[in-house]
């Protein structure tokens, strides 16, 4: 179980790193917010332990996050050992009064932001779980880089 926060509100940060997206990196648009994922698995790689690992049910989140037009190649080259991202998008209803939810972090308000292609070879191989980093907000809002000061205000008005 993730540890209550006392305060989850965000403010405009004027001196954030604006990470602009170069030719050959990966970002993930979700809605009009756009996160940095080559710049977020860097970091990743160079701090593991500040990243809890969290193990997904391939199944139940197959059906949310991937779909028949995805590329058959990029399913066939993923790889497995490289745990998927799902980040923190709408405030943990956890951390909002909500009764407790097993391990059900979509519902959480946690998005697949990476690994789509992973979990889709993972279903297709038949495994049960995947590791998944699970990033709160805390951890994925300096690698936005579209969208910030909207995600902003998004979040603070979806807090009680």
């Amino acid at each position: 179980m993730i540890d209550k926060k006392i305060s989850r509100k965000l403010k405009v940060n004027l001196n954030r790193k604006n990470y602009v997206v170069e030719p050959g990196d990966e970002y993930y648009p979700n809605g009009i917010f756009k996160f940095h994922i080559t710049k977020l698995n860097e970091f990743i790689d160079n701090y593991p332990e500040k990243f809890k690992i969290v193990e997904i049910d391939v199944n139940e989140y197959h059906k949310y996050f991937c779909n028949g037009n995805m590329n058959s190649d990029y399913i066939k080259s993923a790889n497995l050992k490289r745990p998927v991202l799902l980040a923190e998008i709408a405030p943990d209803r956890l951390y909002n009064g909500y009764p407790s939810i097993t391990k059900d972090y979509y519902s959480r308000g946690y998005n697949l932001i990476d690994g789509h292609h992973r979990l889709a070879k993972a279903k297709e191989e038949g495994l049960v779980h995947l590791k998944a980093y699970l990033i709160p907000m805390e951890q994925h809002i300096d690698f936005m880089c579209e969208g910030f000061d909207t995600y902003v205000e998004y979040w603070n008005s979806n807090l009680k």
